[in-house]
């Protein structure tokens, strides 16, 4: 029953004391796992200076070590965009962006928190891999073998205990697994991050529904999920993202490219900015309307 974060970073912990030409970066934020290594010269705190931050990690990377940068993910992709793309991305220079916070899972914060766009920012630059991870066990997972993905990659990290499917054997080759399968071939939810843990909780009342997790929104198994999805009479994509920012293009794309005739609905964030302060998390996706109950009308 630990933190999502907790998981995640106390593997990266490891692998930093272990390798040493595996270095750490962040722009001042704040890891309680990673807080004794910061005495550490391999960790290195470029305070509030993004751009500058990612041309260290940059650097770091072309002397054929790795490079793990963590902090908020509005502020590691949105400020510093023109250095990953061509410092970092262009080289194929082997460093992990780890942002936390995606979502509105930092609501009190507002907009400028609110990660809900840059998944597609990222995905448009051609060398970036993206790992969205959704539950304890995927983050077990992925921090374990962050040595073993190789070339740039944006990791993107929730908070809190996010231990709903924990027996679930996830498949970093595939990029998706089929967590709640129903024998009803009626509906299919696709969601990736924390919307899978709202996905099978709605899922779990019906038997009309089956959800996939979809985790990994590049070099992924193509052709299984489509084998995947070919098995339904309508597929629903629930994302917290905005439906341009995150899942959606990248879905809606792969579905054209095999020509894909079953009914697809969208419910996820609508393009706009939302200047809001003091709700929480799931006060904000009511008044949305993209939480499970609004899900529940989709099937």
């Amino acid at each position: 029953m630990q933190d999502i974060r907790d998981i995640f970073f106390n593997n990266v912990k490891n692998t930093f004391k272990k390798d040493k030409d595996f270095y750490i970066l962040t722009n001042d934020a704040d890891v309680h796992a990673l807080r004794i290594l910061r005495s550490e010269k391999r960790f290195i705190d470029a305070g509030v200076a993004e751009q500058n931050l990612i041309n260290i990690a940059s650097g770091i990377s072309k002397r054929n070590s790795t490079a793990l940068i963590y902090g908020f993910c509005t502020f590691l992709t949105f400020r510093c965009y023109e250095q990953i793309k061509f410092s970092l991305a262009s080289h194929n220079s082997n460093c992990k962006i780890v942002g936390i916070g995606p979502g509105y899972s930092f609501p009190n914060d507002g907009p400028t928190h609110h990660g809900i766009q840059d998944i597609y920012l990222m995905y448009l630059i051609p060398e970036m891999e993206i790992y969205n991870i959704a539950d304890n066990n995927l983050a077990n997972v992925v921090s374990k073998k962050i040595n073993q993905i190789k070339g740039p990659a944006y990791i993107r990290l929730d908070k809190g205990i996010q231990n709903y499917n924990k027996n679930i054997n996830y498949n970093l080759h595939d990029g998706f697994n089929l967590i709640l399968n129903n024998k009803n071939k009626k509906n299919l939810i696709i969601s990736s991050g924390y919307f899978c843990n709202l996905a099978v909780e709605e899922a779990k009342l019906t038997s009309k529904v089956s959800v996939i997790n979809l985790f990994k929104l590049k070099k992924f198994n193509e052709k299984k999920l489509i084998r995947e999805v070919n098995k339904y009479k309508k597929i629903i994509i629930y994302d917290e993202s905005t439906i341009s920012g995150g899942i959606s293009p990248i879905l809606i794309s792969l579905f054209n490219k095999y020509d894909i005739k079953i009914k697809v609905q969208i419910l996820a964030s609508p393009d706009i900015q939302l200047f809001k302060y003091s709700l929480e998390r799931l006060d904000i996706l009511k008044h949305l309307k993209i939480y499970k109950s609004n899900l529940r009308k989709c099937f």
